[in-house]
């Protein structure tokens, strides 16, 4: 036998002798630079070949399982503490080391969810600039995912880019400013490491991120998704195709008038924002409007990954018509739905209230229902931004403020800082007099002041609502019709663009949440 046949047939009997070995597959999330949560079962998982015995060591803990026959396996460790000490996982496959995970730490997890309000780049943020100087912290990770991850079944794994992230100066700008500020501020306060896990595409409505088994939970999802149904199976590759093509004519038509007005010195015509969005071979709708698709691909396959809970910036995309309507029933349903991927049913969850901005009617429609759902969905909060908005941009640069209510809030509820104030006034009641209405507010123990003079303040009065005369007395406010009409109904800051009538803050400088009351008729 020749020397080269002769090492080909060693090699060949010592891997027929040797255990199975060599297939093992883990999720991105499973790699180098990543955050487990601290205090809290630990569940690791991937695939190998079946019936393969896998053991995972982390530190002093470890655990084993054997795969299914379908390859699949879990293997769960007990909690750990925080620790900003670097360590390693590994995980042996038949006796053999089959991966290896460096520059581990065990601190507090946050999912970033939402649109185009949290996935907004640091880059652009009124703070970008200091931010870099400051960005080389290393008990700060976040976990990229492409934002166009999208799917029509639930995925098992992360984008091919997907992976744990170390921030610095250089590569911040395209994280969530929102979330960066956030998890820069907690990590600083607990002083333990912070993971951040994004998950966030621009102009995506709820329906995107709730996953297909929950949408009969609700009426309207329901129906959505239905419709949604039948639109697919009309679409065809043939009529992709053609929508393709009916796509490219319209934009050449459109840059060649553009061409035209430069040509004549006229400004070049104003379009919708998703003019130029190419029509998708998965969807004969935008993929935001897509039921189901966007948590397909971006939240099914956390699968259960331990994390502290959600910050949830989305609102704008469902901010109309008959969805609107459907708001807090939607919501709801993704809520639930999130801490049953996570296996979390303690997973809490915190959002922002929609802006001030022009360009919507039905805002203060939905700011009502962002903040009425939070009493019926337990270990949640909403934070107040009515006064930070941009008259015409539906993107506020000031992402810092947004960040620290958040983190505040968080600091008091979750983490238990009492001495963190963190809530903004609420309407608590309204008392109705003959011409005039007496106006509660819970402060939560720190007062209320106006700022300049009394506005935003309108009655009801004469089947009109009118501006109303107001007055702070401790924690009422007291607004009469400016005719000393009879009232019949009192709101305040009813409207998109309201930030120049923000005027009643309690003594930490939150605003206080708008509302709508009429008296009931008897």
């Amino acid at each position: 036998m020749k020397k080269t046949a002769r090492i080909m047939f060693i090699l060949a009997a010592a891997l027929a002798l040797s255990p199975l070995y060599g297939a093992l597959c883990m999720p991105k999330i499973f790699s180098d630079g990543m955050v487990f949560q601290r205090d809290m079962p630990v569940k690791i998982w991937g695939t190998s070949d079946a019936g393969a015995d896998i053991k995972v060591v982390l530190g002093d803990s470890e655990g084993e399982a054997k795969a299914g026959a379908d390859g699949s396996w879990t293997v769960m460790l007990k909690p750990m503490p925080a620790s900003k000490d670097a360590r390693e996982m590994v995980v042996f496959e038949n006796g053999r080391e089959g991966k290896r995970i460096r520059d581990i730490l065990v601190g507090e997890v946050w999912v970033l969810g939402g649109q185009s309000n949290m996935a907004f780049g640091v880059s652009g943020t009124t703070d970008y600039q200091a931010a870099k100087k400051r960005a080389n912290n290393p008990f700060i990770r976040y976990f990229w995912q492409s934002p166009h991850s999208a799917a029509e079944t639930p995925q098992k794994d992360f984008s091919a880019t997907a992976k744990w992230i170390r921030p610095d100066s250089k590569n911040i700008g395209r994280f969530s400013g929102v979330g960066y500020y956030f998890g820069e501020m907690l990590a600083g306060d607990l002083n333990v490491p912070v993971g951040l896990i994004h998950a966030t595409l621009g102009a995506t409505s709820m329906i995107a991120w709730i996953p297909a088994e929950s949408m009969q939970e609700h009426p309207y999802l329901a129906s959505e998704k239905r419709k949604f149904d039948e639109m697919k199976k009309a679409y065809t590759r043939a009529a992709y195709k053609k929508a393709l093509e009916e796509f490219e004519i319209k934009v050449a038509a459109a840059k060649a008038e553009d061409k035209k007005a430069a040509e004549e010195g006229r400004k070049p015509k104003k379009r919708p924002w998703d003019f130029y969005v190419k029509p998708d071979p998965l969807t004969p709708l935008r993929i935001g409007r897509t039921p189901v698709y966007k948590y397909n691909g971006m939240v099914a396959p956390l699968n259960g990954y331990r994390a502290r809970g959600v910050l949830w910036y989305q609102g704008e995309g469902d901010a109309y018509g008959r969805s609107v309507l459907n708001f807090a029933g939607q919501f709801k349903v993704l809520v639930n739905a999130w801490r049953k991927t996570l296996e979390n049913e303690n997973l809490h969850f915190y959002w922002v209230q929609l802006t001030s901005y022009s360009g919507n009617p039905c805002w203060p429609a939905a700011r009502w229902a962002q903040l009425a759902v939070r009493d019926s969905i337990p270990l949640s909060g909403v934070v107040n931004t009515i006064d930070l908005g941009e008259l015409n941009d539906i993107h506020p640069k000031d992402k810092t403020s947004v960040a620290s209510r958040l983190e505040k809030l968080v600091l008091r509820n979750v983490y238990g800082m009492k001495n963190v104030h963190a809530r903004a006034p609420e309407l608590k009641s309204v008392k109705y007099g003959e011409n005039f209405a007496e106006i509660v507010f819970s402060d939560f123990g720190r007062g209320l002041v106006g700022r300049g003079k009394p506005r935003g303040f309108e009655v009801l009065s004469g089947g009109e609502w009118r501006n109303a005369v107001a007055s702070l007395d401790g924690l009422k406010v007291v607004v009469k019709s400016p005719d000393g009409g009879a009232v019949d109904g009192v709101r305040y800051l009813w409207k998109a663009w309201a930030q120049p009538d923000v005027w009643l803050f309690n003594k930490d400088g939150l605003p206080a949440f708008s509302f709508r009351k009429e008296k009931v008729k008897k």
